[in-house]
């Protein structure tokens, strides 16, 4: 590790879900308690009509924006008490609040951190019930292939997704003029569901989107530590006190699981055991088996491309970058709105081997540039789907990953 930077332990990843008139209460409330910044995104998420005439009719896409705060694990219960509180997340559709856990995370002295990060200091936890048996699904695929990835989701037990820009970068840069053939610009779809669900939305979405197929996109599962998730996923009449959303979460709530919700006795290849038919699960066969990480980078927009050749240099095949508004609490304020600068995040999956000398090789090059407000670490994911080529020979081991969604 390059001696200008300071490394943390024990943080999260806190992101929040929420429609813009709640950002600038939540922004506010946690800035009183001692964080310093927030990264902001635009988003949109998704809503199909209940009625079944109109579901011929495009998805509804009301606007959303992502908050992403680093915490530190001791605080996670509290942050996640004053998002829920100051963003009313109580009421049905409100938005969602979770945390991601986080290696090691590595920081110049003027990346601007939060104040109880690093301490051993315990915090206070929270009265609400937080679930902890979540898991956080991010899809990154091409705009022509979202709607019908966001369908196959909902249908298979999870929320409205809610997606966003990014910019594919790594392979198709090293295609010269043979970049036209693949689009920059992708999409990426997150949404949080029970682990009883996980396996079967991974399913519904790898076969909507075709992932196994090459350079239709990638996707990946990481644990949530904490969360609470409260997005809709239809929108229907008001004939009635309460739509069909709500009264599935009330039986969810009274029955203490989701068991009850199951539409199909058996399944076989996937619910059931089945030997000889040739129905086995092929999206297991495509799933990644090697550990894997999540590296981001966090840096201005001037030196994102410098980071990015080092990261790439140094091993990761390829890398999807967004730019966030970085809102900070000494930031000035005019007109009562705050004047923000702007953040480039750089985010690429690697297997966990590689992580560490990639992340090396960052901090060197920041380093040797005099980047001096640089921030990055790295997160578990549990499962990775995407296109495999089987390579012959001795040469290229076979299974090869290429991460058609970052190229």
């Amino acid at each position: 590790m390059s001696e200008h930077f300071e490394v943390l332990r024990k943080v999260s990843l806190v992101a929040a879900i929420l429609p813009p008139p709640t950002v600038k209460p939540v922004i506010e409330r946690l800035f009183a308690s001692g964080e310093r910044n927030a990264f902001v995104t635009n988003a949109r998420g998704t809503l199909i009509r209940t009625e079944w005439v109109q579901r011929f009719l495009p998805l509804i896409s009301p606007e959303k924006e992502i908050l992403r705060f680093l915490v530190p694990d001791a605080q996670v219960d509290s942050v996640i008490r004053e998002i829920s509180e100051a963003g009313g997340l109580r009421y049905p559709g409100s938005g969602a609040v979770y945390s991601v856990p986080c290696d090691d995370l590595y920081h110049t002295p003027d990346f601007p951190i939060w104040e109880g990060l690093g301490s051993e200091e315990p915090g206070s936890d929270a009265s609400i019930g937080l679930r902890e048996n979540l898991a956080a699904i991010t899809c990154i695929l091409q705009p022509d292939y979202t709607e019908s990835v966001s369908k196959a989701a909902m249908q298979a037990g999870a929320h409205g997704p809610v997606v966003y820009y990014c910019e594919g970068r790594g392979l198709r840069d090293r295609l010269g003029w043979l970049r036209i053939t693949k689009k920059r610009t992708k999409e990426v779809m997150t949404v949080v569901v029970d682990n009883s669900d996980a396996d079967a939305v991974v399913e519904a979405m790898t076969v909507a989107g075709r992932l196994t197929m090459p350079g239709r996109g990638f996707l990946y599962r990481m644990p949530v530590q904490k969360g609470i998730v409260n997005l809709p996923s239809t929108v229907g009449s008001r004939h009635y006190a309460a739509d069909m959303q709500q009264v599935i979460a009330a039986i969810d709530g009274l029955v203490g699981h989701t068991d009850w919700r199951r539409q199909q006795v058996i399944r076989l290849g996937t619910g059931a055991h089945a030997a000889g038919l040739g129905l086995e699960d092929e999206v297991a066969d495509s799933a990644q088996t090697e550990p894997q990480t999540r590296l981001t980078i966090i840096s201005s927009g001037t030196h994102m491309q410098t980071l990015l050749d080092a990261a790439t240099a140094a091993g990761a095949t390829g890398a999807n970058t967004l730019s966030a508004r970085f809102v900070e609490a000494e930031s000035k304020v005019a007109m009562g709105r705050r004047l923000n600068r702007e953040r480039s995040w750089i985010q690429s999956v690697v297997p966990a081997r590689q992580a560490q000398p990639i992340m090396d090789a960052v901090m060197k090059t920041a380093e040797e540039n005099n980047i001096t407000e640089v921030c990055l670490f790295g997160q578990p994911v549990t499962r990775a789907v995407t296109y495999q080529a089987q390579t012959v020979g001795n040469d290229a081991p076979s299974g090869r990953t290429y991460r058609g969604a970052a190229i």
